[in-house]
């Protein structure tokens, strides 16, 4: 009996058609291999969409920081205390007592190419929120770099 016979009749009940050990084998093998890539697929797909590790300590933010400004870097740290007069721009939050100002230089020894200033709670969250600040200001770069080699629009158009 066929399976299309089998099915016809509403089930497999007293159907005994088998495969061969030769199509178990290659269907087994078949299985085998979706499933390594799969797996494969997946591996690369994680690799692509994982965030950098946030940094949270002044060697990490050497280290990552060196990586995203080649021509150089400078940072100061403000601590202020509870009764200390905080700057005008200071934001309204009374937590954010950690102000971080980083400069990022040029080709040109000592010309600064970007200048920006960060507040957090810790020294630490503020390394990391200078570190993602430039982070993102290199995935633009990137962007933007793609763009004009595509003969596409530049951000200043």
């Amino acid at each position: 009996m066929s399976i299309a016979g089998c099915l016809a009749r509403g089930g497999w009940q007293g159907c005994h058609e088998h495969a061969s050990v030769h199509e178990s084998v290659l269907v087994g093998l078949l299985l085998v291999a979706l499933v390594v890539a799969c797996i494969a697929i997946a591996f690369v797909i994680r690799r692509q969409h994982r965030r950098p590790k946030r940094v949270a300590d002044q060697w990490g933010a050497l280290a990552v920081m060196g990586e995203l400004c080649p021509r150089g870097w400078q940072a100061e740290i403000t601590v202020y205390g509870g009764g200390a007069p905080l700057p005008a721009d200071a934001p309204s939050e009374n937590s954010l007592r950690v102000e971080l100002g980083w400069k990022q230089f040029d080709t040109e020894f000592g010309r600064v190419a970007v200048a920006r200033r960060v507040w957090a709670s810790t020294i630490g969250e503020a390394l990391g929120a200078m570190v993602e600040d430039r982070r993102t200001d290199a995935t633009l770069e990137q962007i933007e770099r793609a763009g004009a080699d595509e003969g596409g629009i530049q951000w200043n158009d």
